[in-house]
C-alpha cells in the first residue's frame, strides 16, 4: 500500500485555451522531513552545498533564483528551504515574505552576510525565516538547523493528521449524538441533558454511548480532547479560506 499525491495542471496554447492535462505523480508514503530545496544563484555554491546535503542523506532540490522557486513552491513536497541571500537573484527576503503571504508552509533558513548588523538579521525572522546563519556559515551548524526545522515539520505535520482525524470522527456523530455530547462536554448530567432535548435520561445514555464509541474513546476528557483537536482544525481551514 502506498501513498500517492498527484498534481494535475492545465497546458494552454497561445490563446489561452486549455489543449492538454499534465500531471505528477509522486510517492509520499514517507514524509520524514528529508526534503531540502534550496535557492542560491551561485552554480558553484549551489552545487557544493547541494552535495553535502544528499552525502547527509537528503533529497536536494536546488534552484537558480527565487523565480524559479516560487513558480512550483505550491507543488513541492514537505520539507526545508536553504535560501542563500548573498546574491540578488535569489530574491532576498521577497521568498519568505511570499511563502508566508502564500500560506505555504515550508520553513526556511536563510544564508546571509550581516556584517555583523543584528537588525538584519531580526528583519529575515520577522519576514517568515525559521533562521538565519551568518556567512560563512559552520556545515554543522547548518545541519544542526535543518534537523530541529525538519523535526518541527513532522510535529506539525502529526498534529495536523490527529486534528483531521478528530474532525472526521466528530462528523460521523449523527445530530442526536452530538447534541447529547455537546451536553455532556459543557459539564452536564444525563439528568441535566434529557429535559433539555427532550428525551429520556435512557435515551441520553444510550446517545451518549453512541457518541463515545464513535469517537473511539472511553472517557470525557477524551472526548473533550477529540472536539476540542476537531475545532481548532475547523476554525485553521476557515482561517485559511478568509480573504
Amino acid at each position: 500500500m502506498r501513498w500517492i499525491r498527484n498534481t494535475v495542471f492545465p497546458i494552454r496554447d497561445e490563446q489561452g485555451q486549455i489543449r492538454r492535462v499534465g500531471g505528477i505523480a509522486q510517492d509520499i508514503t514517507r514524509q520524514d522531513g528529508r526534503f531540502v530545496y534550496i535557492i542560491n544563484a551561485n552554480e558553484t555554491s549551489r552545487q557544493s552545498l547541494s552535495q553535502m546535503l544528499r552525502d547527509r542523506g537528503y533529497d536536494v532540490r536546488s534552484f537558480p533564483s527565487g523565480t524559479a522557486f516560487l513558480e512550483v513552491a505550491s507543488a513541492l513536497m514537505p520539507g526545508c528551504v536553504v535560501l542563500d541571500m548573498r546574491e540578488p537573484e535569489a530574491g532576498g527576503l521577497g521568498i519568505p515574505r511570499e511563502l508566508k503571504a502564500r500560506q505555504i508552509g515550508l520553513p526556511l533558513i536563510a544564508l546571509g552576510e550581516a556584517q555583523g548588523d543584528v537588525t538584519f538579521a531580526v528583519q529575515v525572522m520577522k519576514a517568515g525565516a525559521v533562521d538565519f546563519l551568518p556567512s560563512p556559515y559552520d556545515q554543522d551548524q547548518l545541519l544542526a538547523t535543518l534537523a530541529s526545522a525538519a523535526a518541527d515539520l513532522r510535529d506539525t505535520k502529526e498534529q495536523n493528521q490527529e486534528a483531521t482525524r478528530a474532525r472526521r470522527r466528530m462528523a460521523d456523530l449523527s445530530g442526536r449524538e452530538r447534541d447529547v455530547l455537546d451536553g455532556v462536554l459543557a459539564g452536564r448530567t444525563n439528568k441535566e441533558v434529557g429535559p433539555e432535548k427532550g428525551i429520556s435520561t435512557r435515551t441520553v445514555e444510550i446517545y451518549r454511548a453512541h457518541a463515545m464509541q464513535r469517537l473511539g474513546v472511553e472517557t470525557v476528557p477524551d472526548a473533550v480532547r477529540i472536539a476540542g483537536l476537531a475545532d481548532a482544525h475547523a476554525a485553521l481551514r476557515l482561517a485559511d479560506e478568509d480573504p
